[in-house]
C-alpha cells in the first residue's frame, strides 16, 4: 500500500526547506527538457527561415539577371532578324509579315 503524503500547510513551508518528492522532481525536470526541446526547435525553425530568405534573395538576383540576358538576346536577334518566330528545336525562324 502507498503511503500518502501530506500536503504542507504554508506555516509549514515557511518554518524551513521541504523536500519535493521524486516523483514532483521527475516531473519538474521532464517538463523543463520539454521547454529546452522546444526553444531549441523554434532556434532551429527560425535559422531555417533566416537561409530559406537569404536563398529566395539570391534566387530573386539570378532571376533578374537571367531576365536581362533575355531582354538583351532578344533585342540582338530583332536587330539582326527582325520580327517572327522561332523554333528552338529546330532551329527555324519564321519572320512576321
Amino acid at each position: 500500500m502507498a503511503t500518502e503524503q501530506q500536503i504542507p500547510s504554508p506555516e509549514d513551508l515557511k518554518k524551513g526547506p521541504v523536500q519535493f518528492t521524486n516523483e514532483e522532481i521527475t516531473n519538474l525536470r521532464s517538463l523543463q527538457a520539454k521547454f529546452n526541446n522546444a526553444t531549441v526547435q523554434f532556434g532551429q525553425l527560425k535559422i531555417s527561415q533566416i537561409k530559406l530568405e537569404e536563398s529566395e534573395t539570391i534566387l530573386k538576383s539570378a532571376l533578374a539577371e537571367l531576365e536581362k540576358e533575355e531582354a538583351s538576346l532578344a533585342k540582338s536577334l530583332t536587330e539582326k532578324y527582325g520580327k517572327g518566330t522561332l523554333d528552338i528545336e529546330t532551329g527555324t525562324f519564321n519572320p512576321a509579315e
